[in-house]
């Protein structure tokens, strides 16, 4: 069965092919957006980064009513609790409002499902078309996309193709991008609390006595509901399950560990557990002759003729904020860990709309870049964080 007539298709309905659905509807093309869940969903990706208000207005989400309805938090900060240590904090400065990024210093923690649901209603009441079936071929004549099939025999063709699958990477594996993965490949556990938020920012709890470092995290997803759950190395898991261990039995034993959670679990001999796996990588190519490649979570399409100026921009961020990173947030047992993008990766973790991981080499001592204004609980956390010092090297994606 053929399925023809539209400007472009999106394989994938997560919230990068939610907002290309909205900006390309705007724009007055014929959109056919393909996946194989129907809403709701739960996901992760529930601890918006400081451009996503922008990015959310600019798809038709008014973030002022995602406050209102009681789906939404205000995240102002970054609390993060070591084992044994006091908690430090740190939170964005002014600057970062400025060109190029102008990005915002207070965004929002979100219930996904119902974020989703509102952008996916949206996106309907624009005319995109929806069709819930599994992509599993995709038609190629040369370096172009020719069509996909769906699981159900129908045939998509249309003039152009978004990959949003994210991880799948439906398009980018059928054209043989290559691919830099950074990182261990990890796995996300999670469940949900009714309890009033913890603070007005996103939580994580670690212990950087490990090999490889692990992080709960603690996000406030509404006024009365709290997302809490852990990324584990995907070994780690791996090990833990051929053991016997049940994945709630790994997601209880972690978070165990913070006494935070010990009045949390005691009246839940149960728990409902989410999971996710995820590999952060990077694709060596964007877009081909009938195709773009979204970023995970991301809703920005860059036009061609303005990507390399664009990828400066986010190029020098992207060593700024890593130099701050490591010289200021990194206390000097968290600075112990072999790559920094461990640290970074919470932010895919935890849904960071956008995000890509950085990663630093060596080891000498950055003090300049202000990208974040940490605020330490007292001297002795000031002190580490002076003594925390490292090189850096990395960037964002353009979908930043």
């Amino acid at each position: 069965m053929s399925h023809e007539g539209h400007d472009v298709a999106i394989i994938g309905a997560g919230i990068a092919g939610l907002a290309a659905s909205v900006l390309l509807r705007n724009a007055g093309l014929r959109v056919v957006c393909l996946d194989a869940h129907k809403y709701p969903q739960r996901k992760v990706g529930e601890s918006l980064d400081w451009s996503s208000p922008g990015l959310l207005r600019r798809v038709g989400i008014d973030t002022d009513a995602l406050i209102a309805d009681n789906i939404a938090t205000y995240k102002k900060k970054i609390v993060v609790c070591e084992l044994g240590k006091t908690e430090w904090r740190a939170a964005p400065p002014p600057v970062i409002r400025r060109s190029p990024l102008r990005f915002e210093t207070v965004t929002l923690h979100v219930d996904r499902a119902a974020l989703d649901a509102r952008l996916f209603d949206h996106a309907c009441t624009l005319g995109a078309e929806f069709i819930w079936e599994r992509v599993t071929d995709i038609h190629t004549d040369g370096n172009r996309i020719a069509g996909c099939t769906t699981a159900g025999g129908r045939r998509v063709e249309a003039r152009w193709y978004i990959d949003a699958s994210g991880t799948a990477r439906m398009l980018s594996r059928a054209l043989n991008i290559p691919t830099i993965a950074y990182g261990q490949q990890k796995v996300c556990l999670w469940t949900y609390f009714d309890t009033p938020p913890l603070n007005d920012g996103t939580a994580f709890f670690v212990d950087n006595g490990d090999r490889y470092l692990r992080w709960v995290w603690d996000i406030p997803i509404s006024p009365r509901q709290t997302s809490v759950g852990v990324v584990l190395s995907a070994d780690v898991v791996r090990g833990r399950r051929q053991a016997g261990s049940s994945v709630e039995a790994i997601l209880r034993d972690e978070l165990l560990r913070h006494e935070r959670f010990h009045a949390l679990l005691a009246p839940h001999p149960v728990l409902e557990i989410e999971s996710a796996s995820f590999q952060p990588y990077v694709t060596t190519r964007v877009c081909g002759d009938s195709d773009a490649i979204l970023a995970a979570g991301s809703g920005d399409v860059i036009a061609a003729r303005r990507r390399r100026t664009y990828s400066q921009h986010v190029f020098r961020l992207g060593h700024s904020f890593n130099a701050h990173v490591e010289s200021t947030c990194l206390q000097s047992a968290v600075s112990r860990c072999t790559s920094v993008d461990r640290w970074m990766d919470a932010g895919c973790a935890n849904g960071t709309l956008g995000s890509r991981p950085l990663t630093r080499r060596g080891v000498t001592v950055r003090r300049r870049a202000r990208w974040l204004r940490v605020q330490p609980a007292g001297r002795a956390a000031a002190g580490d964080a002076k003594r925390a010092s490292a090189q850096h090297r990395g960037c964002i994606s353009p979908g930043r």
